[in-house]
């Protein structure tokens, strides 16, 4: 049975296990002009696969202060979140699911508990930022009910993934 609960230090390992990657056939071309942003779906001749490294989730850089694990007898998601009181967002840092559990609601049940404690901490909206490849995460995050809010095409300038852009998705709660 699948259970939501808080992120302790002792759920570090199993966090680590968790495969990020993902595949996808397509991304997304980030068209910026003045007066608007449009994603424009770009199929890919060769499928791309993409792994997060899970070791930002813990860097010394990772402002996260709080998170939640997916447990059904064993780590199968996790999301991290802080709260910036100034503007009232609740960023979401981090969500993985396992491969073999993505669909099956994991990422679904980790959002609903991400909301909760947004509207627990009187967050006015929860914002979250991905890249343009992510295209199965952010048709999931659609289907939730986030909306693009904005983009940046420099964000990863310098970067291994330079090519790609960041994506900012939103939620009213």
């Amino acid at each position: 049975m699948l259970t939501i609960r808080d992120y302790t230090d002792a759920d570090r390992a199993g966090v680590e296990a968790i495969d990020t990657s993902f595949r996808t056939p397509s991304i997304y071309d980030v068209v910026v002009t003045p007066a608007r942003i449009e994603l424009a779906l770009k199929p890919l001749a060769t499928p791309l696969v993409k792994r997060y490294p899970i070791a930002d989730a813990f860097a010394h850089w990772a402002q996260w202060d709080t998170g939640f694990v997916a447990d059904d007898g064993g780590i199968v998601g996790f999301a991290a979140v802080a709260f910036e009181a100034w503007h009232q967002r609740l960023v979401l840092w981090h969500l993985y699911v396992a491969p073999e559990r993505r669909g099956t609601g994991v990422g679904r049940a980790l959002m609903a508990r991400v909301e909760e404690h947004g509207r627990s901490v009187r967050a006015k909206r929860v914002w979250l930022e991905t890249s343009n490849v992510n295209v199965p995460g952010i048709a999931a995050y659609q289907r939730l009910g986030y909306t693009l809010c904005g983009a940046d095409v420099t964000l990863y300038d310098g970067l291994p993934y330079g090519d790609e852009a960041a994506i900012y998705l939103a939620k009213l709660l």
